[in-house]
């Protein structure tokens, strides 16, 4: 597959992903479709090879299909409604319910290991 195609491919890509994230919020949507636009005139890293920007640009359109949702107020209580769609990627929690092995677990602590050094 040429360069040119690929390119496009990659830039519908985002344009979809841009679509699925900002569905109703049409500010958003234009500007960031309009920031894609500019990116594909005057790439943002030019010095790269045209495959890796390609690339770059795929990773693009997949982090905003699973890594952004979109929240709205609702309603007095200030409540948020969020716009969690089929690709949105959704953890599990497990990794964060796992202590963290740092030192203040281990008893331990910063400039030397909890030792008082201003007896």
């Amino acid at each position: 597959m040429s360069s040119n195609l690929r390119a496009l491919n990659a830039y519908r890509h985002g344009l979809r992903a841009t679509r699925v994230v900002f569905q109703d919020d049409t500010r958003m949507l234009l500007a960031a479709r309009q920031k894609m636009r500019d990116g594909m005139t005057n790439p943002p890293n030019p010095e790269l090879p045209i495959d890796k920007q390609i690339e770059h640009l795929e990773e693009i359109a997949r982090f905003l299909r699973q890594n952004l949702v979109q929240g709205t107020k609702t309603g007095p209580e200030e409540k948020y409604h969020l716009n969690i769609h089929r690709e949105t990627e959704l953890g599990d929690n497990e990794s964060i319910k796992q202590t963290k092995q740092t030192l203040a677990s281990q008893g331990g602590g910063c400039c030397g290991g909890g030792k008082n050094l201003y007896k």
